[in-house]
């Protein structure tokens, strides 16, 4: 049986109408423009509507097959991509020591609390050594308060800045932007931190504001990681090496550009 006028107006505005949607997410692949030309040459030339109209709900959903097969394809090649980058990212962390501090604590953030804990008992003391009692010591202040608020940690209790953010991750009540909010604050200001010691032990040692005879001698008692890699060195000799460590430590973490690491 022949379609009727109003069925075949009503066809072929179903037919325009998902042109119209699926062209905002494939123009190329939901060409309305050439099913309308395809309409109006069928109109001048007198053809059978009821067969072009049933080709056309045929081509269409080959199309729509096509489209959600190729949305799948593309979304697949993305999970895969987004999975290696984070596969390659944890394998870069993998050199500094993860600490699970609280179940929903991002990887990231442990492998950080590692390094920073690391940092705090290795570095950061042999930074002091050197620098007590100088006038330049005023100005790794700020740097180190930070530092040691993440890394210093004591009876085996999570550092304090790291104990905030365990309460945060609990007050987001599973909120994943809240908990990754406060994981990004954490990462910019202690690297932030770390990128102004850098800046100002770089400067110590270009300016010549650091003895070259004297050698490093913590005690082995109180700081014995830093003792062990750190003792007997010259003070620039030890600086330099705390200057590539905490370089390290930003470029790792890819924070870097925001904290204007390799601005000329």
């Amino acid at each position: 049986m022949a379609l009727s006028d109003q069925e075949i107006k009503t066809i072929v505005e179903k037919l325009r109408t998902e042109y119209r949607e699926g062209a905002k997410q494939s123009p190329k692949i939901f060409d309305g423009k050439g099913f309308e030309d395809r309409y109006i040459q069928t109109l001048k030339h007198r053809g059978n509507l009821d067969n072009f109209l049933k080709d056309e709900v045929d081509f269409l959903e080959k199309i729509k097959t096509k489209h959600k097969e190729l949305t799948e394809r593309r979304n697949a090649s993305k999970g895969e991509t987004i999975n290696r980058i984070l596969d390659e990212q944890e394998e870069k962390l993998s050199k500094y020591q993860r600490v699970d501090f609280h179940p929903l604590a991002r990887p990231e953030m442990r492998y950080f609390y590692g390094a920073m804990t690391a940092f705090a008992e290795t570095d950061l003391p042999v930074l002091i050594h050197i620098f007590r009692g100088t006038p330049e010591y005023s100005a790794f202040q700020d740097s180190i308060s930070m530092i040691e608020r993440v890394g210093v940690t004591k009876r085996g209790m999570p550092s304090l800045r790291i104990s905030e953010h365990i309460k945060a991750l609990l007050d987001a009540n599973g909120n994943q932007s809240a908990m990754e909010r406060d994981s990004q604050t954490i990462l910019k200001e202690v690297c932030i931190a770390l990128a102004g010691l850098r800046k100002t032990a770089l400067e110590c040692v270009e300016k010549n504001r650091v003895s070259d005879r004297m050698t490093v001698q913590v005690s082995d008692r109180d700081y014995p990681k830093a003792s062990e890699a750190y003792k007997n060195l010259l003070f620039g000799i030890a600086l330099e090496k705390i200057i590539v460590k905490a370089e390290n430590i930003i470029r790792d973490f890819r924070m870097s550009d925001l904290v204007g690491l390799d601005a000329k």
